[in-house]
């Protein structure tokens, strides 16, 4: 068992090219079962913010375009675990090893900006595009990475991941579909005024130009890393073949 504190980022529609874009940050909690020295599979239960924006791109469309989006991702984990060398927690031969993981996520999600006031908006109710298809807010992703850890001693092991969910979502940024078809704002209950949310939904210039156009650059999927550090505690059982 054991707990991971790490940095996060987000690569999608915005940011499509760096893997390094850290801008937040999370942590969670890990029960890992261990075959052998060599193999073990984990589960954990992870709380990840994630926070992008298109005015730290170089890019002048999306600069101009000017998206931002935070996330709180609540993730449910299941992943296998291979260990370079042999590694027993709590056995002086073996202190120290590299690994690599892989395994399957569930994730729920709720895009958002952050008003003014303090205030969080969900980014589904500014209607910042043509909304063809409705925001889904659970999705899988596809976990996979590298690590070291070394046992400090007994049972007590530290180590530093590395890691990249592939998430089976466009959805995360909240960029999925097209530019409205108006510069008119929603009716109703609304944050903003006209002028505001016609800033929000088009690029800069004629709002005209991008009616019903490609908001992202038409990936598939979005992504998000963690780079992090972890401290677990192994209870080990004497009666396993490979302690003796």
């Amino acid at each position: 068992m054991g707990a991971s504190f790490a940095s996060t980022g987000f690569m999608g529609d915005i940011n499509p090219t760096n893997p390094f874009y850290f801008k937040s940050g999370g942590g969670g909690i890990q029960a890992k079962y261990n075959f052998n020295p060599t193999w073990g599979v984990q589960a954990s239960l992870s709380y990840l913010h994630l926070n992008a924006t298109d005015l730290d791109s170089k890019d002048p469309y999306r600069y101009a375009r000017g998206r931002h989006f935070k996330n709180h991702i609540g993730e449910f984990g299941l992943r296998g675990e291979f260990n370079f060398f042999k590694f027993i927690a709590g056995r002086e031969t073996t202190k120290h090893t590299p690994y690599l993981f892989a395994g399957l996520a569930g994730l729920i999600h709720n895009p958002y900006v952050t008003l003014s006031n303090g205030n969080q908006q969900s980014l589904e109710t500014l209607k910042l595009q043509a909304d063809e298809r409705p925001l889904q807010k659970m999705a899988i992703s596809i976990p996979f990475g590298i690590g070291f850890k070394y046992n400090i001693r007994g049972p007590w092991s530290v180590g530093a991941e590395m890691g990249y969910r592939w998430a089976l979502s466009d959805q995360l940024d909240n960029i999925y579909d097209f530019y409205p078809t108006t510069d008119t704002a929603p009716s109703g209950n609304f944050p903003y005024t006209s002028d505001e949310w016609r800033n929000m939904a088009f690029p800069q210039g004629n709002y005209a130009d991008y009616y019903g156009r490609a908001i992202g650059d038409t990936r598939s999927f979005d992504g998000y890393m963690t780079a992090g550090v972890t401290l677990t505690y192994t209870i080990i059982s004497k009666k396993c073949y490979w302690w003796n």
